[in-house]
């Protein structure tokens, strides 16, 4: 699950929602609930999907050791707090996932199908701290047309190609460097107002730039029939409608 905009991601997701989890999920929150009220990472830790994405820049936690360290800054004593007021009545369900929405929540834990969890939306004062200098030294780096905004929604990367793609707060901007060519220099393309859609209820989100009878348009698909060939970030570059090519990309913080 993509850390977009996490409240986009959570209106989003609130809008298609249902209610009255089964016994089971129910318990298996509580279950969750305990351990992080206890401290117990290390169980905890053998409760999750890996990996668990983390919002742009920061790195997603990659495995149980990952997330064991990094547990005192995903879990502070304000989320605890709020765990004390849960009620089986804050779960709701989207597409077989369960998530804590309601009463004091906003969808900051995720469950899959599975029961383990999939997603911590949550953010600790200290990770919005770190987010912050993050993103502050990376702006740093960049060059200056183009080193500022609201939120990155996505980095890319080709063989040939670095693309960025940030919501600036007038649409999303979408930016791009050739090969060998850093982030510091002038980019070979920035393009305005692009649109943000959601792919359905297969998951993933589409972004698309026009530019003169040109079309780029970035697919982030989460759900396919063949995950090593069709799952994975794509740029798709279109002349008047008519595809010309399509690149697959590496997706990087």
């Amino acid at each position: 699950m993509k850390p977009v905009t996490c409240s986009l991601l959570f209106l989003l997701l609130v809008s298609y929602c249902r209610a009255q989890p089964s016994k089971d999920i129910a318990n298996r929150f509580k279950k969750i609930i305990k351990l992080i009220e206890a401290d117990k990472e290390n169980e905890l830790a053998k409760m999750v999907k890996y990996p668990l994405k983390r919002q742009n820049p920061l790195p997603d936690i990659a495995d149980s050791k990952a997330f064991i360290a990094d547990y005192p800054i995903l879990f502070d004593d304000a989320f605890k707090q709020k765990l004390k007021r849960y009620n089986d009545t804050d779960i709701f369900e989207h597409d077989g996932a369960y998530g804590l929405v309601n009463g004091p929540f906003n969808g900051d834990i995720w469950l899959n199908e599975d029961g383990a969890i999939g997603a911590i939306n949550y953010s600790s004062k200290w990770e919005q701290e770190l987010r912050a200098a993050l993103v502050k030294k990376i702006q740093g780096q960049m060059y200056p047309a183009v080193n500022s905004w609201i939120e990155n929604i996505v980095v890319g990367k080709s063989d040939n190609l670095l693309i960025r793609i940030d919501d600036t707060g007038k649409g999303a901007r979408y930016v791009s460097w050739s090969k060998g060519r850093p982030t510091s220099e002038k980019p070979d393309l920035i393009l305005y107002n692009g649109i943000q859609q959601a792919r359905g209820t297969m998951g993933g989100w589409t972004w698309t730039f026009k530019n003169g009878d040109w079309t780029y348009i970035v697919d982030d698909v989460e759900m396919c029939e063949d995950p090593g060939r069709d799952c994975g970030l794509f740029l798709r570059l279109l002349f008047k409608g008519a595809v010309k090519s399509t690149v697959r990309l590496k997706e990087i913080k």
